[in-house]
């Protein structure tokens, strides 16, 4: 579980009117990372370099995850050195800016660092210091062809002429180091401009930065003091990784890293850095609000969907008999061609009494009621259509005469011939 601190200063010095100095640090998917850049150009903008270069280290290992730390120092920064010469190409007035650049990062337990130009980063551990980063500088080449001493290089006339920059045409890949360091507890990282390098030996950085009677922010202060005290001929910026002794606060099991800003520069990059991850957690947050949304409704609609077709499948079953059955309640119509109601037994007897009464009068009564006796018999039931007057007359039963037998039509001409004949 890693526990650690950082704790950070930055001066503009007492020579120069603009502080180019910049850092930053923050979390990001690659590791946790601390960055110095040191801007250069004087009138040319060299703050503008080391902010830039600051920035763009920031959203290239928010945005992206390598597959090393080693791989996350050497991209940001060359894409940190593509981004300033753009700049500079596009405004002539800051032709010539650069900047230096020390950075680490740490994950699972260790740290990565590398670096570009005279920024420098120093291992503190017990009473021994140890410098990580090599300066990429005329004078250090000199000592490593064995010209001059360490001693010497750190007061020649030279020393602030660099061999690698951010915002160079050519710039070289940052120098990483050889492995990760595992840090011992009680440790520190010092990550500083030259303006503290510069002005104080690395024997009282030792003596102040392994003072645990102060706290990492006092001893963060104290080194800028010193560089200052010295002259503060330059920028001075500091920035502290403490490991193993500060007591970490829990959250969920998660140690809560405690960090010391006092420089603009680093408060608002930090900020930004807080306010992107704020501005992500929200979008992700709304977009599972919506995928839950969808995912609810469409389940609700699937289940409505099922539920209505088996509704549907159970009525197309079940309706053959359905109809059969209403098909059986519905009432007969009546049929349209019934047999005339004269030649049913009653209409035949009533006709035959009229006939054999004599009552001739009567006749039509009789053709009345065969009528309508004619009519009942085809009166259509509930439902059924009207009869036409065409099929009326078909169904007009005949006159009585029409079916009157022979032998009565003889009795009745006989009858008749009776009455003729004088009394």
């Amino acid at each position: 579980m890693e526990n650690y601190i950082i704790a950070n200063c930055t001066d503009v010095g007492r020579v120069r009117q603009v502080n180019e100095d910049s850092m930053t640090t923050f979390d990001s998917p690659n590791g946790r990372v601390i960055v110095v850049c040191d801007g250069m150009g004087g009138q040319n903008a060299g703050d503008v370099a080391s902010q830039l270069a600051v920035k763009v280290i920031e959203d290239i290992l928010i945005d992206n995850a390598f597959n090393s730390p080693a791989e996350a120092i050497t991209q940001s920064i060359v894409a940190a050195n593509n981004a300033i010469l753009r700049q500079a190409a596009q405004n002539p007035d800051l032709g010539g800016m650069g900047a230096t650049c020390v950075m680490l990062i740490i994950k699972d337990g260790k740290v990565h660092y590398g670096w570009v130009g005279d920024s420098r980063i120093y291992y503190v551990a017990g009473n021994n210091i140890m410098q990580l980063s090599k300066d990429q500088s005329y004078v250090q080449q000199l000592v490593d062809a064995g010209e001059i001493s360490e001693e010497e290089a750190e007061h020649h006339q030279d020393k602030n002429q660099i061999t690698n920059a951010l915002g160079v045409d050519g710039m070289t890949p940052p120098e990483i180091g050889e492995s990760p360091i595992t840090p011992a507890v009680g440790s520190v990282f010092l990550l500083c401009s030259d303006g503290l390098s510069g002005m104080v030996n690395n024997q009282n950085i030792l003596a102040t930065v392994a003072n645990k009677k102060l706290s990492l922010k006092q001893r963060a202060d104290q080194l800028v003091q010193q560089a200052l005290e010295a002259g503060g001929l330059d920028n001075v910026t500091v920035q502290l990784v403490e490991f193993g002794t500060a007591v970490a606060e829990e959250s969920n099991g998660a140690p809560r890293i405690v960090t010391q800003f006092e420089s603009p520069a680093i408060s608002n990059t930090g900020k930004r850095a807080a306010g992107r991850k704020k501005g992500l957690s929200t979008i992700l947050m709304y977009a599972g609000c919506a995928v839950g949304t969808l995912l609810l409704c469409g389940g609700t609609f699937w289940f409505f969907s099922q539920e209505k077709e088996e509704k549907k499948v159970e009525t197309t079953v079940s309706s053959p008999a359905h109809k059969s059955h209403e098909s059986s309640s519905e009432p007969r119509k009546a049929e349209p061609t019934a047999r005339p109601a004269a030649s049913t037994p009653a209409a035949r007897t009533a006709a035959s009494s009229a006939k054999a009464s004599g009552k001739n009068d009567k006749k039509g009564n009789t053709k009345d009621k065969a009528e309508k006796t004619a009519e009942k018999g085809k009166k259509p039931g509930k439902g059924s259509s009207q009869i036409t007057k065409e099929a009326k007359d078909k169904i007009t039963p005949p006159k009585p005469e029409e079916v009157k037998p022979k032998r009565e039509m003889k009795k009745e001409n006989n009858s008749k011939e009776k009455a003729d004949q004088p009394s």
